[in-house]
């Protein structure tokens, strides 16, 4: 298939998250070309802080030692309570886990991929994909001017986050994978960070709270960063909930006013609020109820990381697993690319046959023999059966405070 167009890369890229980053600094490294479209002003356009395992892949997509240079050192240490703060267990990870601010950390991968030759463009808002012969080979996209410009490649991939713009498009049901959530910062928060240096979660079953009693089963959440401040918030828990006569689906006011009720007045949970500043809250969504059915949606689109739920569906860090698949799918796919394009001499061809039936079988086929893939189907499926025990089964706090061990023994496999 030949494109007369000049605007053409190996890799159109939606989102300059940390997804779309890695593939696009993969790619380049591979010696292809990539194009990364981002709606906000910048990349990673919202504010958060943020926590990770220095993985490898850090190490490889970021340089060396850089995670430890910009956050600090946890122990490693998750911090679980138990419905009205009565019980606590602490699991531990066997990695290095360091906190940092969202800004110092996706603005170096901005700074990497610029220095690759990966071209960014933001304030660009991709509309729609471009397809032919029932390929996508592009998309269309909406400057800040409000002109609209095409950009074609071999492949397309999805990196926009929750909302899944493209995956959207093909069918993909983030309704299904999304679970609302609270994300807040704060400043001047109360805790000391030698006592409080973990993450922290405390779970809320459903009819426990006498202001909400049909709200969902919910985990609020404390990040602790330097110099006291904290990312905050509260994931609603919505994977058992069509299965629960119990809950009512809130609306984003009663989401807020029953955060605004937990802020004040939980155990163990509010104590961090006393005479903080909020900097940064709002609503927006985690898509871990369940994983994509399907990473390649359509003949020449894969959704990764994000747009495909492939993240830690306990609510810790999804970055590093977005970071791997990311690498994951662009080396994949430019090894298929690589004899093709030296096979041209002149002009601008689609791959076709990157999209066969079989090709796509066998990407996907490839990609479920990884490792990271095989550990996040299994935290999904633990999940899914931790949710069902304590969330549906027993689901009030004093049937979750009776069974708090079994509780804990569940946790320490997660």
């Amino acid at each position: 298939m030949d494109i007369e167009n000049s605007n053409f890369y190996n890799f159109v890229i939606v989102g300059a998250g940390p997804a779309g980053l890695t593939a696009g600094i993969t790619a380049a490294r591979l010696g292809l070309t990539s194009i990364i479209l981002e709606r906000g002003g910048l990349a990673g356009p919202k504010p958060r802080g943020e926590g990770m395992a220095n993985m490898p892949i850090v190490d490889e997509i970021l340089g060396e030692g850089y995670l430890p240079s910009i956050g600090f050192k946890s122990n490693g240490g998750r911090v679980w309570h138990s419905p009205n703060d009565l019980q606590i267990t602490t699991t531990y990870r066997k990695e290095d886990h360091y906190f940092f601010e969202w800004r110092k950390f996706i603005d170096r991968f901005t700074e990497v991929a610029n220095a690759l030759g990966v071209k960014l463009l933001f304030n660009s808002t991709v509309i729609e994909p471009i397809e032919k012969h029932g390929i996508t080979i592009g998309v269309k996209y909406k400057n800040m001017d409000g002109q609209i410009h095409e950009v074609l490649g071999n492949a397309v991939l999805d990196c926009s986050g929750f909302e899944g713009v493209i995956g959207k498009r093909y069918g993909i049901d983030y309704t299904k994978m999304n679970c609302p959530i609270i994300k807040c910062l704060i400043s001047n928060a109360n805790f000391n960070i030698k006592e409080n240096p973990d993450l922290e979660f405390f779970l809320l079953g459903n009819g426990d709270l006498n202001y909400s009693r049909e709200f969902p089963p919910c985990v609020a959440y404390f990040f602790p960063l330097e110099n006291r401040r904290a990312e905050v918030g509260l994931m609603l828990r919505m994977a058992q909930v069509p299965n629960m006569k119990t809950v009512m689906i809130p609306d984003n006011e009663e989401i807020l006013r029953v955060w605004n009720e937990i802020k004040e007045n939980y155990p163990g949970f509010s104590v961090f609020f006393k005479n903080c500043n909020i900097d940064y809250e709002e609503i927006t969504s985690l898509p871990n109820a369940k994983i994509a059915e399907k990473f390649v949606p359509n003949p020449g689109v894969v959704i990764l990381g994000d747009s495909a739920g492939f993240i830690n569906p306990f609510g810790s860090s999804g970055l590093y697993y977005s970071m791997e698949m990311a690498k994951f799918w662009a080396g994949m796919i430019t090894q298929d690319l690589e004899d093709f394009i030296k096979s041209k001499k002149l002009g601008i061809e689609i791959n076709e046959n990157l999209w066969t039936f079989n090709k796509i079988e066998n990407y996907t086929i490839k990609f479920e023999e990884q490792h990271i893939y095989k550990e996040v189907k299994h935290m999904y499926n633990l999940i899914g059966a931790f949710e069902y025990k304590i969330f549906n089964r027993l689901r009030t706090s004093d049937k979750i405070n009776k069974k708090w061990d079994y509780i804990a023994s569940l946790l320490n496999q997660a």
